[in-house]
């Protein structure tokens, strides 16, 4: 990537990349919000949008393209990684095991081959949250009718998982998660001083 200015001072270099700062937070917290699957759709559209901004704020700042690679990299992590290690963390430590029963198996052509949804019911008769398995969870094999044990989330953000899901390691994961976001707040204060570095030797 050419090293242009785009910027004409200081000051708008300084805005730019203040704006920039809240990028990661923000899109981690968007990430969160998609681990809801009533809000995944808008968690991860309005992450994308807020990732693709974060960027283009740092390349209007600082035209650098190691930089911007770093952000990519980081941003797209801090876009995928933080919601299902929410998920993962509720199942992990206030996941209840119910049993339940699949109501209907719904097939359907996905880029690598069939994808399946699951549709459960309580075995007990109680309401069921995001009373779905996705691909990941039910495949071919399973029937309507059959029965499964399933964790699920107390308060209903997320949806249920296999009992058998492994979520060892998962409070490592989580205890380096902030690693992520701060990576990148250091990538866009990169930006500021590569930034800020055109106009100091004036």
């Amino acid at each position: 990537m050419p090293r242009i200015a785009t910027v004409t001072s200081s000051r708008k270099v300084r805005r730019l990349t203040t704006i920039a700062f809240f990028g990661p937070p923000v899109i981690v917290g968007l990430s969160l919000l998609a681990a809801n699957p009533d809000w995944s759709g808008l968690g991860l559209v309005l992450g994308t949008f807020a990732l693709i901004a974060t960027l283009l704020l740092m390349i209007t700042a600082a035209p650098n393209g190691c930089l911007i690679v770093g952000g990519v990299i980081l941003g797209i992590a801090a876009l995928s990684v933080p919601g299902p290690l929410l998920q993962a963390e509720v199942m992990a430590h206030q996941g209840q095991r119910v049993e339940v029963r699949v109501t209907s198996v719904k097939r359907y052509q996905g880029k690598h081959g069939p994808e399946y949804t699951c549709s459960l019911e309580r075995v007990d008769g109680k309401p069921l949250k995001h009373a779905e398995l996705g691909n990941d969870s039910c495949d071919g094999p399973m029937e309507v009718g059959q029965t499964e044990d399933v964790l699920i989330d107390p308060h209903g953000w997320t949806a249920p998982e296999l009992t058998e899901t492994d979520y060892s390691g998962i409070d490592i994961a989580a205890w380096a998660l902030p690693v992520v976001p701060g990576l990148f707040e250091l990538l866009v204060w990169l930006s500021r001083r590569v930034g800020l570095r055109r106009f100091e030797g004036r």
